[in-house]
């Protein structure tokens, strides 16, 4: 081979080097931009459910929309004054149902345990008012 063809063979070479080089750039641009606007459609994932991968216990929000208001103890065992979803306040008693699948398992002094197919949440009274809530004339 003379020198002039071992030159055009060394600039094709780099031709081809530079295409290739320039293809696997793009390729690598475009993979990256794509799992960022994936991610960016997905819903994110909870803590809660990615501690189930190691072994933790998914708990659902069994205390949705359930608002108490007070603690009644009775000689013969105990009901909560309870509001489910903006309807009016409820005395229920222990064990009586709270909304869709919930039951009232137990009154403690200052809060209740709801049980909703095994899953315990616990609701607490709100604190006290600083000042009176009864005005005298």
């Amino acid at each position: 081979m003379n020198p002039l063809q071992i030159r055009l063979l060394s600039l094709a070479a780099f031709a081809v080097f530079c295409a290739t080089a320039a293809w696997w750039t793009l390729e690598i641009a475009a993979s990256r931009a794509a799992p960022v606007q994936a991610a960016a459609a997905q819903a994110p994932v909870s803590v809660a459910e990615a501690g189930t991968l190691f072994g933790g216990k998914l708990e659902h929000n069994v205390v949705q929309d359930i608002h108490l208001f007070g603690i009644l103890a009775l000689q013969q065992g105990a009901a909560a004054i309870v509001s489910v979803g903006g309807d009016p306040a409820r005395a229920i008693s222990l064990g009586g149902p709270i909304g869709q699948d919930a039951t009232l398992a137990e009154v403690r002094a200052r809060s209740i345990v709801i049980d909703r197919h095994g899953v315990h949440s616990e609701i607490f009274l709100p604190a006290n008012a600083a000042g009176p809530t009864i005005y005298v004339r």
